[in-house]
């Protein structure tokens, strides 16, 4: 079982979609999201038969990345792909992601900034998120693997993404 960190306004909607005393916020959450534990057996079945990612397969062979040789602007790219693919686990997984000091992303810049001197919050296009730019490549590199893993994507795509990070 895992942990995240969640804000008090959405711990109280949660707590308040509750249908039943004593139910967890994994079963709230599964009913909310329309997901069961048949749903979820099929979908890893067949991730992991197809290992197939059209979105990041797309992004890794654009030239959009594949010219692009900033590091940030990479790390921007392959988050906001992590958000189309799937935007209610990329909320999950972005959510339990932090540091000891600092929160890594955010919906807002001014709780990036809080957390950190030189946060250097820069907007993910297209999704809701801010992340925090001031970091280095290994650590870039360990947010998109830690997302991508938090999201179910299979090691062999991490992989490849990790490897055509570095450009």
């Amino acid at each position: 079982m895992k942990t995240i960190e969640i804000d008090e306004e959405l711990y109280q909607f949660i707590a308040g979609q509750t249908k039943h005393i004593g139910e967890d916020a994994s079963s709230i959450l599964r009913r909310l999201l329309n997901i069961n534990q048949s749903t979820l057996a099929k979908q890893n079945t067949i991730v992991k038969k197809e290992n197939h990612y059209p979105i990041f397969n797309d992004l890794l062979t654009s030239d959009t990345f594949i010219s692009e040789k900033s590091i940030i602007s990479r790390f921007i790219l392959l988050l906001s792909a992590l958000y189309n693919y799937n935007p209610a686990l990329f909320a999950i997984a972005a959510t339990s992601l932090h540091g000891s000091k600092r929160q890594y992303l955010a919906k807002d810049k001014l709780a990036l900034e809080a957390s950190g001197k030189n946060t250097k919050p820069r907007e993910i296009i297209g999704t809701p998120y801010w992340v925090i730019s001031n970091t280095n490549t290994a650590r870039k590199q360990y947010i998109i693997e830690s997302i991508m893993s938090d999201m179910g994507i299979s090691e062999t795509m991490i992989n490849q993404v990790t490897n055509a990070f570095l450009p």
